[in-house]
């Protein structure tokens, strides 16, 4: 397969993607949706092992332009698609992202399949990801503490981990420098001892 280059290719890229993704579609007219099913979805199994959640709004989107119906109370984004005329959610809640449906009992295969299939399309839609990261780098569009708090936070978590490992590792390095030290005061003691002896060793 021919390497793409994007934004050139972005429609070529697109194609690409919506094959992948197979019966994964935005919400259609026809779509079979219960009236509360915005407020009664209940969250899959399978929607736990979707991608990273801004990969997949970045996919679905921004990239194919699926449908967001905003943020909700706990919900940040809600993305409603139609799989083979059923309706599901791919939403970003407060226990994180998941794929939410009517019936457990009946559409958790479905679900694994969406899941399956999202996975497939991110592998493919990995250059525009690529390409979206540069421009918002170059741009100076990226800003972690305004854009992202998650993301934010996440980061802050880590460097302070860094930060006590840093710490740990300091003391570690004085202790060995120390112990250093002893050996070689010791070797060196031993070798003044060795020649004091010798000096005393009687000639001939």
């Amino acid at each position: 397969m021919a390497k793409l280059k994007i934004p050139e290719d972005i429609e070529v890229l697109k194609q690409r993607v919506i094959l992948a993704l197979g019966d994964v579609k935005s919400e259609q007219e026809n779509t079979k949706v219960d009236n509360n099913f915005l407020f009664t979805a209940k969250r899959t199994d399978a929607g736990r092992t979707l991608p990273p959640y801004y990969l997949v709004f970045f996919l679905l989107n921004d990239l194919l332009g699926f449908k967001n119906l905003g943020r909700f109370e706990k919900i940040s984004w809600s993305l409603p698609i139609d799989f083979r005329g059923k309706a599901f959610l791919i939403e970003y809640r407060k226990f994180g992202l998941g794929v939410f449906a009517d019936n457990l009992e009946t559409d958790e295969i479905e679900a694994q399949e969406i899941v399956k299939n999202i996975h497939k399309a991110v592998k493919v839609a990995k250059p525009y990801f690529e390409w979206v990261a540069s421009e918002a780098v170059k741009s100076s569009k990226l800003n972690v503490k305004n854009n992202s708090s998650n993301l934010f936070n996440a980061i802050n978590i880590l460097l302070s981990y860094i930060k006590k490992k840093n710490k740990k590792l300091k003391i570690v390095k004085m202790k060995y420098i120390e112990k250093q030290r002893k050996l070689h005061m010791e070797k060196l003691l031993q070798f003044i001892s060795l020649l004091l002896n010798y000096e005393r060793m009687p000639i001939g």
